[in-house]
């Protein structure tokens, strides 16, 4: 907003120039932009504009008179603001909805759009040019000064805040003024000479043959002032600020009017506009005011006091205002303020320990809040009010008192931060995506209709396109986030997300879930030189090793991976990873189908688990193991099995452990070879290494071959293995 310096002045007890001014407020919130030395156009008049930047729940200081009493709180100095009052205001004709007064009517059909609405009559008005005074600071106020008539409701909105709109009384079909909703299709040229269809949404100011106003935005061409206007209706109006925020928006129009009803205008300052608005034009146009004042409205504009503990200000800003100190900086903001006291059982004792007066303890304030301070609603509000007003600046630094110590991370955030760690030990670098996704997110996946990740809570008003669900997979942000990288030619990619996804139930709130999404692409090593080009590639075995190095790191030995598949998976090339038998996620190649559709120029691996389940086995302490005294005996076993789901790897290695007995300390899997010729058609060779080795004592080659023999009478009865010797 452009706050004229001088004009200004007019109402402020005090002498302060613009710079100490525009530094006072910006410090009380009111923050000030910039000061521009203006100029007339005419070149007859110089002032110095504050130009200011209002938040959304400051709409009362989008006025002269609402910066004026801003300005004086904070400088505690006087306000003298002009009386605005005529006779015709003091008694005005009442009615709730509907109110007809000699040969004019006003009716309103939809309250909640419109829960009061003012108007009042001027005749013999002369419309010309407003006077040099007028025109000048409207000028420097950033309005463009049209006639008198017009001026006059402009110099209003400007002042007050009060957006009013000038009427042409002759021009109302039958002198009926209607507040309603608009039909869909109905027109309207607006006085910017453009015409806007309506929809249902918008809130309309009609006559009996159609719209002769946008409410709250802007009026009509039909109704507007002419050169030989002389009879004016002002109307002066309280809107719903969601209804013109709304249509302004949708209309893709701001004015100054729907800028201040957006925000928020005092329903109590109907009748003071049109005070100061019948003023301005018997002053600029002549005229006469005609009868009382219409006030159509739905109920009496007040609200309840607010209960403040001023023990309670200090403890919360860190002062030691007494009473009577808090109760002056609020009267300055025009509140009104009624002091009580308490019974001593109301009384917290925390707060008597830093602020050992007791009587301020028990010292109660109601405080009267105007209706021009809708933010303001509770006890904490006006505590704020009182740092604002008192100045950040006056608040002494000190320490907080009765503090418990300094904060600590949860086990299941210092476990979290343990899953970063490895995971970017092992090289993969930590991903962020939106917790929102799209159906063709969940479609590029190739997901089934009853798939779990179809239960996606659908947004209300979604942010962006394509992000109308809440996510129930981490996949989808991380195949996009490889496709970038690969569009800006980084080939190798190795990403994680820790991350939450939501899953729709028959409750209220959708089920979270902690969720733990890796992909891997390309070459591990970040030097390649005199390399094969395919050393060390990326694949399913590498992913699954970050996996098995994340559950050893968190102390979780039950963690196993079989042969599954997934719609996004490669058929063949997907496990799932359970724990204690339940499955808690998949790894695996993705698809052909779903590596063209992200533009992966080679094969990626996934790898996505439900986190929380892992880490509620997990252990923040490793398990204490001394170094070994007594040497390791390692044999090696190759073994001819079929090829199917009963003797997998991992299958081979559980029925080899419980037959090796407590001195097998380690069985792995080194080598899988397969050949239809030598070894027969659906067969394979598994070769695993054995490590035996007693606490107490070196194991004599008798009990070796003992256990490698119970081993494989174990595995050829329990499986079918055969020992391969060549």
């Amino acid at each position: 907003m452009r706050v004229p310096h001088s004009w200004l002045m007019e109402y402020l007890d005090a002498d302060i120039p613009a710079e100490e001014l525009a530094e006072e407020l910006t410090m009380g919130g009111l923050e000030v932009e910039e000061i521009e030395d203006w100029v007339s156009a005419d070149g007859e008049a110089r002032d110095q504009v504050l130009i200011t930047s209002v938040t959304s729940n400051r709409g009362d200081l989008l006025s002269l008179f609402g910066v004026a009493r801003h300005a004086g709180a904070l400088l505690g100095c006087d306000v003298t603001l002009p009386e605005y009052s005529i006779p015709a205001t003091e008694t005005p004709n009442r009615a709730p909805s509907d109110l007809e007064q000699g040969d004019t009517r006003i009716t309103i059909e939809d309250l909640h759009g419109c829960p009061r609405y003012s108007a009042l009559r001027v005749v013999g008005v002369a419309v010309g040019e407003s006077p040099q005074w007028m025109a000048h600071r409207l000028e420097a106020a950033g309005a463009r000064p049209i006639n008198n008539i017009v001026d006059a409701t402009n110099y209003v909105l400007l002042e007050l805040g009060q957006p009013l709109h000038a009427f042409d009384h002759r021009l109302i079909v039958e002198n009926h003024i209607i507040v309603r909703r608009a039909e869909d299709g109905e027109r309207l040229v607006t006085i910017d000479q453009v015409t806007r269809e309506l929809t249902r949404s918008d809130l309309v100011i009609c006559d009996p043959k159609g719209p002769v106003a946008l409410a709250g935005i802007m009026g009509g061409i039909d109704t507007e002032m002419r050169e030989r206007t002389t009879d004016v209706l002002v109307e002066s109006a309280h809107f719903n600020p969601t209804m013109i925020r709304r249509s302004a928006q949708r209309m893709a129009m701001s004015t100054e009017a729907s800028y201040r009803f957006e925000r928020y205008v005092d329903p109590n300052l109907t009748l003071p506009a049109l005070a100061r608005a019948a003023q301005l034009i018997e002053l600029t146009a002549g005229g006469e005011v005609v009868g009382p004042a219409m006030d159509v409205r739905t109920e009496e504009f007040t609200r309840e006091p607010i209960a403040l503990r001023p023990a309670r200000a200090n403890h919360v800003l860190g002062t030691d205002l007494d009473t009577a100190a808090q109760v002056e900086l609020l009267q300055r903001l025009g509140f009104e303020v009624e002091r009580s006291t308490a019974e001593t059982g109301e009384v917290q004792s925390d707060w008597l320990r830093p602020y050992p007066d007791e009587e301020q303890a028990r010292d109660r304030l109601s405080v009267a809040v105007p209706t021009r301070r809708p933010d303001i609603e509770r006890e904490i509000d006006l505590i704020e009010e009182i740092a604002i007003v008192h100045g950040y600046n006056s608040i002494p630094t000190t320490l907080p008192r009765n503090t418990s110590g300094a904060g600590v991370r949860t086990r299941l955030q210092r476990l979290e931060l343990r899953v970063s760690e490895v995971l970017r030990g092992a090289g993969l670098c930590e991903h962020t995506s939106f917790s929102m996704m799209g159906s063709r997110d969940l479609a590029l996946l190739g997901l089934g209709e009853d798939a779990e990740e179809r239960r996606a809570l659908r947004l209300r008003e979604p942010a962006a396109e394509n992000q109308e669900l809440m996510r129930t997979t981490l996949l989808p942000g991380l195949l996009s986030a490889a496709r970038h990288n690969v569009r800006q030619q980084v080939k190798d990619v190795a990403l994680f997300e820790v991350g939450r996804v939501f899953i729709a139930g028959e409750e209220k709130l959708p089920e979270e879930r902690l969720m733990l999404g890796a992909i891997c692409m390309g070459s591990a090593r970040t030097s390649t030189w005199n390399l094969p080009d395919e050393y060390e590639k990326m694949d399913f075995y590498w992913l699954k090793g970050v996996l098995q190095q994340l559950c050893q790191r968190l102390q979780v030995e039950d963690v196993s991976v079989e042969r599954g598949e997934h719609p996004l998976l490669h058929g063949g090339r997907t496990a799932r990873v359970r724990l204690g038998g339940e499955p808690i996620g998949v790894i695996g190649e993705v698809s052909p189908e779903v590596q063209d559709t992200y533009d992966l120029p080679e094969p990626a691996c996934v790898l996505e688990l439900e986190l929380a389940k892992l880490l509620g086995r997990a252990s923040l302490l490793g398990t204490y193991r001394p170094q070994p005294r007594f040497p390791a005996a390692t044999r090696d076993l190759a073994l001819v099995v079929d090829d199917d789901d009963e003797h997998t790897g991992g299958r081979l290695l559980a029925v080899a452990r419980g037959a090796g007995g407590d001195c097998l300390e380690s069985v792995e899997i080194f080598d899988v070879y397969v050949d239809p010729e030598r070894l027969g058609e659906g067969r394979k060779s598994v070769a695993l290494r054995l490590v035996f080795r007693h606490p107490e004592r070196t194991l004599t080659e008798d009990e070796v071959e003992e256990a490698m023999e119970d081993i494989q009478t174990h595995l050829a009865r329990t499986l079918g293995a055969q020992v391969r010797t060549w």
